[in-house]
């Protein structure tokens, strides 16, 4: 009975102590899951960002094509790492503004000193901006619109021409371009006198006609007087208060020549134009006109026939 009673209790302990241990791992195993949970789904650690040494630099804000003059809304300082800034990086704004640009830029991009050109030096940095198989001419100045101080940079004009020219009358009143001295005829060895056909008469002739359409003004060439002691007044607020400003203004402005962009062969016709004395005029075209004006070139008889003159006898 006794046994039985210890049996019993002994029972009853390792049950107790089971129970226990099972609980136990219970508790650890839901501890493990929880743990293993957390890890996996907690966020990545957010690594400590490392402070970079930065420099202002001038980019730009929107893009700029080639020949464009940089205004200050077309540029800011931005601060860029060290390590990205190339070794021509331009850093001050006062470097950029009211300079031309000659590489298309696009928004954000930093401005490289080679970028840019001063357009008071544009005589020097034009040939960055032209292509391969195009000659930079400079031009004379010398028609009525260059004494006026029309024209700018940029600019379409034409190139109007005129120049005398010697030609031959033959039949019927119509004129032929006479080139050098006439050949003299030779005489056919024959009996008896020998009769020398009638030359045609030789007379000077005026032509004026189109050398070149469309051409623009890449640069123009003057010389500047300033006026000592004497500067420019602008109006400031509604009262229209005026203050004068560090500029001084231009007393006088003689356009020398003008920088004209050509293929070979147009130069090389303007040249010679040049180098035989022809009188030129420049033409202002709109800004937009493109198109090549099919144009006649005038001579006394073109304007008999236009104007129904009679040609007293």
């Amino acid at each position: 009975m006794c046994n039985t009673r210890r049996y019993s209790v002994s029972r009853r302990v390792l049950g107790i102590i089971i129970a226990i241990v099972g609980i136990a791992v219970a508790v650890l195993g839901a501890y493990s899951i929880r743990q293993i949970l957390t890890t996996s789904f907690a966020p990545a650690a957010v690594a400590t960002p490392i402070n970079l040494a930065t420099e202002k630099v001038v980019v730009v804000t929107r893009d700029l094509a080639v020949g464009a003059v940089i205004k200050p809304s077309d540029v800011r300082e931005e601060d860029i790492p060290v390590n990205l800034i190339p070794r021509n990086a331009i850093r001050d704004l006062n470097e950029v503004v009211e300079r031309m640009v000659k590489v298309p830029l696009v928004t954000g991009e930093m401005v490289l000193a080679h970028h840019v050109a001063d357009p008071n030096l544009i005589s020097h940095d034009i040939a960055f901006t032209m292509s391969d198989n195009m000659v930079l001419m400079a031009f004379p100045a010398t028609d009525l619109m260059s004494s006026l101080n029309v024209l700018q940079r940029g600019d379409l004009v034409d190139i109007f021409v005129s120049i005398e020219e010697t030609v031959e009358v033959v039949e019927g009143g119509r004129t032929d371009t006479q080139f050098g001295n006439l050949p003299q005829p030779t005489p056919t060895p024959q009996a008896g006198p020998v009769t020398l056909p009638e030359e045609n008469p030789i007379v000077s002739r005026l032509f004026t006609f189109d050398a070149l359409q469309a051409t623009d003004i890449s640069a123009i060439i003057a010389d500047i007087t300033y006026e000592q002691g004497s500067y420019t007044s602008v109006p400031l607020g509604a009262e229209n208060e005026v203050i004068a400003s560090t500029e001084p203004i231009p007393s006088s402005v003689r356009v020398r020549s003008y920088l004209l962009i050509l293929n070979p062969q147009d130069a090389l016709l303007l040249k010679h134009l040049v180098d035989i004395g022809a009188t030129f005029d420049l033409v202002l075209r709109a800004p937009t006109s493109d198109q090549l004006f099919d144009l006649q070139p005038v001579i006394s008889e073109y304007l008999i026939d236009r104007y129904q003159l009679e040609v007293p006898r």
